[in-house]
């Protein structure tokens, strides 16, 4: 059995330790994902490999869905970090649907890099279905780490868009390139490729022409 019976609730980690502990945790199940698939993760496999106790691994993650979905939370945030990076670099008066079409290649390029991310993304999709997303936090994740800084600085009068309209924009495109990410067939990706990239300059020549319009 993967989970003992009786479990206290999940701590977050502060110290030095703690944190490299969980660190730890989180790499072995990347390495496994990406080794074995995710169905191979259970937290008796990365006790073994990490030598550390399930007891432990308890302390941290409620259980092995947990376990998953903070690996694959991991894998974004690195994802986020190196677009936002990139996005530093653009010219600001750098046309927005031009700076959407080369964020979305440096969010694909990113993801692909990382061989766990699409086990991961297929584990939690398994686990956490699309409608979680549409009532997450519009603040948090890609939403407010991402799209949102990239519409401030590219979409003038976005900082004022709807935190419904700016989820349901997120939950889009998010679901658009997951399912690109799980796509193997090269000609398959190519086409979804295109119609990502025709969605997202959609998607910001709307958000203009309505910041437009308020303001006028």
């Amino acid at each position: 059995m993967d989970r003992p019976t009786v479990r206290a609730k999940p701590i977050e980690p502060r110290q030095r330790r703690a944190l490299r502990t969980r660190a730890a945790l989180l790499e072995a199940v990347e390495v496994m994902v990406a080794t074995e698939g995710h169905d191979a993760v259970t937290t008796t496999r990365i006790a073994t490999e990490t030598g550390v106790a399930v007891g432990t691994i308890y302390r941290y993650f409620l259980d092995r869905d947990a376990l998953l979905l903070a690996a694959y939370e991991a894998t974004v945030a690195r994802i986020v970090a190196q677009c936002l990076a990139a996005i530093e670099t653009l010219p600001l008066d750098l046309p927005a649907t031009d700076a959407a079409r080369i964020l979305l290649s440096h969010y694909l390029e990113a993801a692909d890099s990382i061989p766990a991310h699409t086990g991961l993304l297929a584990a939690m999709r398994s686990i956490r279905p699309i409608e979680a997303d549409q009532q997450a936090d519009a603040q948090t994740g890609i939403t407010g780490n991402l799209l949102a800084p990239f519409l401030v600085r590219y979409v003038p009068g976005s900082e004022n868009l709807e935190p419904v309209r700016l989820r349901f924009l997120t939950v889009l495109v998010s679901t658009m390139v997951d399912l690109y990410l799980v796509t193997s067939d090269g000609t398959g990706r190519a086409r979804l490729r295109d119609e990502i990239e025709a969605h997202v300059e959609l998607m910001v020549k709307r958000i203009g022409q309505s910041n437009s319009s308020k303001s006028a």
